[in-house]
């Protein structure tokens, strides 16, 4: 399993921003593709720093292939949780 690094972005999470975006999935992004991705979210809002709910987030957002660019611009929030090595090096 992947693992986040120590002083990764993901650090700085908010619940405030966690609800915006599921607000907005859930308001413009109304698809079964999508529900993977909402229920992550919905379950990160309950532990913010719990680096396994974060990893779930991350791999659901990865999941969602061509709605990746759709979820971003409804909810740019979930930026914070790609990659900043796109490539994997």
């Amino acid at each position: 399993m992947a693992r986040i690094p120590p002083n990764s972005k993901l650090q700085s999470i908010k619940l405030e921003d966690i609800d915006l975006a599921i607000n907005m999935l859930n308001k413009y992004l109304e698809t079964d593709e999508i529900k993977p991705l909402v229920s992550s979210l919905e379950i990160l809002k309950t532990e913010p720093q719990n680096e396994a709910y974060q990893l779930d987030v991350i791999n659901a957002f990865n999941d969602l292939g061509t709605l990746q660019g759709a979820a971003l611009t409804y909810a740019p929030y979930l930026n914070i949780f790609i990659s900043d090595d796109p490539f994997g090096d």
